[in-house]
């Protein structure tokens, strides 16, 4: 075989390698809080949604303006109602990830159940273009044993987060003080998550630029979970606040 030839049945080998090898060394059916490394590199996601609003044209808006892409785990009942900002996410090359159907605590319904809430997302992801490996998260962080049997049963890469604003800092009042805290507790691996749908969306939204500033100034590159999950000779951690027993 020639050596244009070799090469070229490798690049086809390559191509047909499912996604997952592209995590070979994150481990599947653990929830993973952050990445232990020191490279200034930081996730941002957001949780639910999306909706049509006003507050998903601001939040495009300014990602785009800071070059930043980020990692958004939907709602599968919400996200089938517009189903075009999916669209609008995917060419703006941010990432979508499966944040379930209706956002129940997994650890209070069937494992059954909880099969369906993820395929469902799944297809109705595939459906309207994701490609590749599907990042999940949990609603509220939460799983148990039999759920991370079942997550590890179909290969499911679980990234959580290691800061949440609105859940670390709920005494604080002033979205300075938030901004000045959050970004405190963020370092190298960290992964941010927000949500700006909903109940104080204006302040979340608010949040969001001076963050972003902030880690910018600092020399951090803000990317998505996925680019984040492949770091060179970093280790996942696993979550503070979820570990299994």
């Amino acid at each position: 075989m020639t050596s244009r030839r070799l090469v070229a049945r490798l690049v086809v080998l390559a191509l047909a390698l499912p996604p997952a090898l592209a995590f070979a060394k994150i481990p599947v059916g653990v929830p993973i809080a952050r990445l232990s490394t020191t490279e200034k590199v930081i996730a941002l996601s957001f949780d639910d949604g999306p909706r049509d609003s006003v507050v998903f044209d601001s939040l495009m808006a300014i990602l785009a303006h800071r070059n930043v892409h980020a990692t958004f785990f939907v709602i599968g009942s919400e996200l089938v109602l517009h189903p075009e900002l999916a669209g609008r996410l995917l060419a703006a090359g941010h990432e979508l990830g499966n944040h379930t159907w209706t956002h129940p605590h997994l650890d209070s319904i069937p494992v059954d159940s909880v099969r369906v809430e993820l395929a469902r997302t799944d297809s109705l992801l595939r459906a309207l273009g994701v490609r590749g490996r599907i990042l999940f998260r949990p609603p509220y962080g939460e799983t148990d044993e039999a759920v991370l049997k079942e997550l590890k049963h179909e290969h499911r890469v679980v990234a959580l987060f290691d800061v949440d604003p609105s859940y670390d800092f709920p005494t604080l009042s002033s979205p300075d003080s938030v901004v000045a805290k959050t970004v405190n507790w963020l370092g190298p691996g960290s992964i941010l998550v927000m949500h700006p749908w909903y109940e104080r969306s204006d302040t979340t939204l608010a949040m969001v630029p001076l963050i972003v500033d902030w880690l910018q100034r600092l020399g951090y590159r803000v990317t998505t979970v996925s680019d984040l999950l492949k770091t060179r000779h970093a280790k996942p951690e696993l979550s503070l606040y979820h570990r299994p027993e």
